[in-house]
């Protein structure tokens, strides 16, 4: 079955086909830091590869793609917290977000 890696930017929520250099580095691995930059807000994460969601389905077309910027090393220490920081990060950005429109007025 076809797939694809999608990419969730943690600072807008939203959600990319990754798009991998051909061919890859010598040097990838699942713990190596990928760095993405997102097209619609500009911020560039850089995140574990293990972090990037696999898709079992086709891509849509509709979806927007990005590229990856860089490939790091292999990480010998991968951070065993990556993944609830990575979410920690999608929730504080969503948490400034609502604190931005709905705070209350003086």
């Amino acid at each position: 079955m076809p797939s694809y890696d999608s990419f969730m930017c943690p600072t807008c929520e939203g959600h990319f086909r990754v798009i991998w250099p051909d061919p890859l580095p010598n040097h990838y691995h699942l713990c190596s830091k990928i760095k993405i930059k997102c097209p619609d807000c500009h911020d560039v994460t850089e995140l574990y590869d293990f972090l990037i969601d696999r898709i079992m389905q086709p891509p849509d077309p509709s979806i927007p793609t990005v590229e990856v910027l860089s490939i790091s090393p292999r990480d010998p220490n991968p951070d065993p917290n990556a993944r609830s920081n990575y979410w920690h990060m999608v929730w504080s950005c969503r948490e400034a977000r609502f604190r931005a429109t709905y705070r209350p007025t003086k």
